[in-house]
């Protein structure tokens, strides 16, 4: 008997876990990944995840205080 083991991806760029690592999100109560590349992206424009990522259009960009 062998064991199917689940393989995550980015859920921008599609990158499997296998070829970079993926941090594990949870958003409105759903799991998703994103790779350390693309992390960026989901702290200083989550509108460019806006139809990868459920509600993304509810995340206000980081903004920094100076």
């Amino acid at each position: 008997m062998s064991e199917t083991q689940k393989i995550y991806h980015c859920l921008n760029c599609n990158t499997s876990e296998n070829d970079i690592p993926l941090v594990n999100l949870v958003y409105t109560g759903k799991q998703a990944f994103i790779c350390s590349n693309c992390l960026p992206l989901l702290i200083h424009h989550p509108q460019k995840l806006i139809g990868k990522l459920d509600g993304a259009e509810n995340i206000a960009p980081f903004q920094e205080e100076n």
